[in-house]
């Protein structure tokens, strides 16, 4: 398809905003968790367990639909992702522990559905410059969610909470109405009356990952794992620092670097074409347990700045070097992979800091563990793909 219409478009970009719009609720709990911590309250555990809850539900989500013999069309997956959001963001708009945990499964559970079935849909319509969109939809929706929740966290009130989740369930339900009309005009105007429309339970193709694909997966795990590190725990022990302007505003420097890198990949490759993201990743990440060690603002938002950048390079090369030339059915089983794999990782990496936490000083945790992902990126970075290797 080199030339879509208005219609296909707007499904395309709708498609890519009800997956933004979830992503960016599944980030907005992290800047409020000082303040819910608080109010609920919630221990290093306990902050661990409102992401686990979330990557758990989402990760077994993408496992039932991508890697089963269930099948559901790419549409009918973001509706129903869409309805299961506003049932979620109904959950969390009541700061109570066992409805902060319902409500983060209940988004993971969302993103689950909306990962591949976004992907495809974009992919389709927009072929080659889909695989860009799809794989940049999750950092701007990270930005927009932690800017709204920090903008309610610096307000410290309960109530701002309680109306930004309400406000989101009612969003969620109109993008949803909004896409069943879009997918339904659609379906009339490809299907000639009398033929018979396309099944849309056909077997998604296999596919088996390679040495070099689990390696490719293996890299962007590393920098995604930091990144949700990042923003679950940067507000918490900017916090317990005394780091005022980086608790407020360090997670949404890291993200906003993070968005920038990905819309800017053009030039950004032509400026800096042997750049994989790993090293800019690896001196962020020891830059941020200097800044903590110094009580230094300043270089907290050139860490966070840094690992946010080179974060989003590492994960957006990883993931279209893994799916360059993929049909669309293809595009949704690989992203599906490769998001399990992230998902996966982040959540046992953030499990484990809670646990560790509950037994040794937090910040302690956190700067062996970052020194850690600094050295691994280190070394991930030799055989990484390249911004020149994705030209063309």
């Amino acid at each position: 398809m080199t030339n879509p219409s208005t219609r296909e478009r707007a499904l395309a970009a709708l498609a890519a905003l009800a997956f933004g719009f979830m992503i960016a609720g599944a980030n907005s709990i992290n800047p409020l968790l000082p303040m819910l911590r608080v109010e609920v309250p919630l221990g290093p555990l306990g902050v661990s367990l409102t992401f686990v809850a979330y990557v758990s539900a989402a990760v077994l989500t993408l496992l039932v639909v991508g890697f089963s013999r269930v099948r559901v069309s790419p549409g009918a997956a973001l509706i129903v992702a869409l309805l299961v959001a506003a049932c979620a963001n109904a959950l969390l708009a009541s700061p109570v522990d066992w409805q902060i945990l319902a409500g983060r499964a209940a988004t993971g559970i969302a993103v689950g559905l909306a990962t591949g079935g976004a992907a495809g849909l974009v992919v389709e319509v927009l072929q080659g410059r889909g695989r860009g969109l799809a794989a940049t939809g999750n950092l701007v929706g990270a930005v927009v969610g932690t800017a709204i929740a920090q903008g309610v966290a610096a307000v410290e009130s309960t109530a701002g909470v309680t109306l930004m989740y309400v406000t989101g369930a009612g969003v969620s339900l109109l993008l949803a109405v909004a896409l069943l009309l879009l997918l339904r005009a659609r379906a009339g105007a490809r299907v000639p009356q009398g033929e018979p429309p396309r099944s849309t339970t056909d077997a998604a193709p296999s596919h088996r990952l390679t040495r070099a694909d689990v390696g490719t997966i293996l890299r962007a795990a590393i920098v995604w794992t930091g990144l949700s590190a990042g923003v679950v725990y940067a507000p918490t022990i900017f916090a317990d620092a005394a780091m005022p302007a980086a608790q407020f505003a360090g997670s949404v420097t890291m993200l906003v670097a993070a968005a920038i890198a990905q819309l800017g990949s053009a030039p950004l490759g032509r400026l800096l074409p042997r750049a994989s993201g790993h090293l800019a990743f690896a001196v962020g990440a020891a830059l941020a347990v200097a800044s903590v060690l110094t009580t230094s603002n300043a270089l907290a938002f050139i860490a966070l700045a840094l690992v946010g950048r080179g974060g989003a390079v590492a994960y957006r090369t990883s993931l279209v070097h893994l799916t360059r030339g993929a049909a669309p059915k293809l595009q949704s089983v690989l992203a599906s992979k490769f998001a399990v794999a992230t998902y996966a990782a982040s959540a046992s990496a953030v499990l484990t800091i809670g646990l560790l936490g509950g037994v040794l000083p937090t910040e302690i945790v956190l700067a062996v563990f970052a020194t850690l992902l600094s050295l691994a990126a280190l070394l991930m970075h030799w055989r990484a793909p390249r911004l020149r290797d994705l030209s063309g």
